[in-house]
């Protein structure tokens, strides 16, 4: 993991993060106080992590749009994974909050995320 760098805790989690910021960059956060079962976990996904950062930026714009619901449907990835895959996304500025709103099935707001 020469290459990688520990980048600085944002509201408590930290992680590994490469250079640059492209979008199929490969990128983890974990909390510093995962367990170690998680940060194993996270660590293991990190090599794929790219790959699947690529996979929702391509859809958030062939859509122009999507909640996290959304993504996670059209691409059959687990919520766990979308929302920090997104939001890696966000914190590159990739894409971003457009504003507007949609229902889940549940019936609670969801942001629409839309390539920046």
């Amino acid at each position: 993991m020469s290459d990688l760098q520990l980048f600085q805790a944002t509201l408590g989690l930290g992680g590994y993060k490469e250079q640059p910021f492209t979008i199929e960059r490969n990128v983890v956060a974990i909390s510093r106080s995962a367990h170690p079962t998680s940060a194993n976990a996270a660590l293991r996904a990190l090599p794929k992590s790219g790959s699947k950062r690529k996979r929702v930026y391509d859809f958030i714009q062939r859509v122009d749009g999507a909640t996290d619901e959304e993504i996670e449907e059209a691409l059959s990835i687990s919520g766990n994974t979308v929302r920090p895959t997104r939001g890696s996304l966000v914190k590159d500025g990739f894409i971003v909050d457009s504003g507007i709103v949609r229902l889940t099935k549940a019936g609670n707001p969801a942001i629409v995320w839309r390539v920046a």
